[in-house]
């Protein structure tokens, strides 16, 4: 290294002069020129120090940006290659920081502030490149302060899945801190929502989890598992990183979107996010992830030194699987390895229901460690009356819980007691979980040892309304009622009541009238021989096809059919539109 003496600047002469203008625009070349590259490739210690000293909130000279763990060494390898190598340029940048200023002409950091990031350089603290200035300072103190509770908490559940997660960043060639991204995403709980609909600890959106595999559908959310989602995680910041060379790009892209960076790239002609982070055509949002993401790494590392002290950790995510045939109950489950469903609704937050999805053989769910030979065996022996799957159905018009329990060979009962229902009204659109035996038919036995009565399901709800016990055979209209209301309140179709009562589509009720309430109620015809010839003239099949101004009013005038027959045999709605040459299916 060159020393300077101070009496080689005094007698100050008109060549001393000439002599500094030529190193002033031999310096402003370097500068505009980009050799700022250049020496952090093989200049100086010097210059590297002077350029570190020089980061601040308005230069944002992030010589890091885009250097993996492997660079930090070979970073490391070149600052001792490079003692001996000195420079004009080296010699003018040690002057000016003898005399208080920096390459890009502002105060130097903090002797701190440079000792981190000379650290980061080196590979010696972080894999993750490391830049200290003002944006940084502002969310450590945002995060010691205003947001303390957050961090506190978040914190604390990092610990039950923050050494998966960093092995498997680790065993895809990623920086480990990246793993705090899910601090500032989510404080890593795995049920946390967004506005913009992503879900989970790594906040997916529903087109990226299914694009890196994750299952998104009625009965599962893998986006909240937090193993599966942090590979679905690592992959897609491979992807990213690829992509833009640069971990700052990568990991803005995962909250911004890749193309989204890709155009603030070309709009504003840099691949430097701080560069970026100057104009507004990125979100605040996005604008302020890096330094967020560079705030919790920093405070994570050592909790202490910001103030986050007593801290009670929770205990690392450990579990044993099991294999599950088809649908099974969390209670059976929680039975047969000895553990409160809570338990195993927490080592599988991607269960959406109370029950592992049906029709999917050998699904490997999570119990509490050391259980899991006892549960499979436990499983394994359970008969077939006391293992239960289950069905989910979307209720249409006309069902009723004994159509339904009758389609599934299971009883009303274990149908409301599951769905959590006081009574027998159901509405068309809404889902219920019906209770399927594994094998056999009939009702399904509950088990004492393992379920308990009253508990209902997720999707249930207590629709109010009186109670039809099928005893009763007549009603008396009242005022403001009408067929749509009575049918609805002793859970009937309007169809039905029209045929059962002898009313057509646009007949009137009055009060005081009776109605029956049964089909072995309906009207009795005068001319029974009439009955039975029409009887048996629908035993045979016939097929219309529509002509144009065809409608089912027409089609069973034409045919002497009802119009609830029509609906009924043709599974038509009570308002479908039909349409020329489209075929109808009668009995006459």
């Amino acid at each position: 290294m060159i020393i300077i003496q101070k009496s080689y600047f005094q007698p100050i002469t008109r060549a001393h002069c000439c002599l500094w203008l030529s190193f002033f625009l031999l310096f402003v070349c370097v500068s505009c020129s980009g050799i700022q590259t250049g020496l952090r490739d093989g200049g100086s210690d010097a210059a590297l120090l002077a350029s570190s000293d020089s980061l601040n909130d308005e230069s944002c000279l992030c010589l890091d940006d885009g250097i993996g763990p492997e660079d930090n060494f070979w970073l490391a390898e070149a600052l001792v290659e490079s003692e001996d190598d000195d420079s004009t340029l080296t010699v003018f940048l040690d002057y000016l920081e003898e005399m208080g200023a920096s390459a890009s002409g502002t105060l130097p950091a903090t002797a701190a502030d440079a000792e981190i990031e000379l650290q980061a350089r080196t590979g010696a603290r972080y894999h993750f490149p490391i830049v200290m200035n003002a944006k940084v300072r502002h969310f450590i103190s945002y995060f010691s302060t205003v947001q303390n509770r957050f961090m506190h908490h978040s914190l604390a559940r990092s610990h039950r899945y923050l050494g998966m997660m960093r092995k498997v960043l680790r065993d895809h060639d990623i920086p480990e801190e990246l793993a705090y991204m899910v601090l500032i995403e989510s404080g890593f709980k795995t049920h946390a929502y967004s506005r913009a609909r992503a879900c989970g600890p790594w906040q997916f959106i529903s087109a990226t989890g299914r694009r890196y595999g994750l299952k998104i559908n009625a009965w599962v959310d893998e986006r909240r598992d937090p193993v599966k989602a942090t590979y679905a995680a690592a992959a897609y910041l491979c992807d990213l990183y690829t992509m833009f060379d640069s971990w700052y790009l990568a990991a803005a892209a995962y909250n911004a979107g890749e193309g989204k960076i890709q155009r603030a790239m070309r709009r504003h002609k840099t691949d430097d996010f701080w560069q970026m982070a100057r104009f507004r055509y990125l979100k605040r949002e996005t604008r302020e992830y890096i330094p967020k993401l560079l705030a919790a790494i920093m405070i994570a590392k050592e909790p202490e030194k910001y103030g986050f002290t007593d801290i009670e950790y929770e205990e690392p995510f450990t579990f044993d699987l099991v294999e599950v045939d088809d649908a099974t109950d969390l209670k059976v489950l929680a039975w047969a390895s000895g553990a409160r469903v809570e338990e195993i609704r927490k080592l599988n937050p991607e269960l959406t229901y109370w029950c592992t999805p049906p029709k999917v053989k050998d699904y490997e769910l999570r119990v509490p460690a050391g259980t899991g030979p006892h549960c499979q065996s436990a499983l394994l022996n359970l008969p077939p009356e006391k293992r239960i799957t289950f069905r989910k159905h979307r209720i249409r018009q006309g069902d009723s819980l004994s159509t339904i329990a009758r389609r599934y060979h299971t009883g009303i009962g274990q149908i409301k007691e599951l769905n959590g229902l006081r009574n027998n009204r159901i509405r068309a659109g809404r889902d219920l979980l019906i209770p399927v035996r594994v094998a056999g038919r009939g009702s399904v036995v509950f088990d004492k040892q393992i379920y308990r009565s009253g508990t209902p399901a997720t999707l249930a709800y207590s629709p109010s309304g009186r109670r039809y016990s099928g005893k009763t055979t007549r009603y008396r209209v009242r005022r403001g009622d009408s067929l749509w209301k009575i049918a609805r309140r002793y859970n009937l179709r309007v169809a039905d009541l029209q045929r059962w009562n002898g009313l057509g589509r646009k007949t009137a009720i009055k009060p005081g009238q009776m109605l029956k309430l049964t089909p072995g109620s309906s009207i009795k015809r005068k001319h029974s021989g009439v009955v039975k010839a029409s009887k048996k003239k629908r035993a045979q099949k016939k097929v219309v096809t529509l002509r144009k101004g065809d409608n089912l009013w027409r089609i069973s005038r034409r045919y002497k059919v009802s119009i609830a027959d029509l609906e009924r045999w043709n599974k038509l709605q009570a308002k479908a539109i039909l349409q020329p040459g489209q075929r109808l299916i009668l009995y006459r």
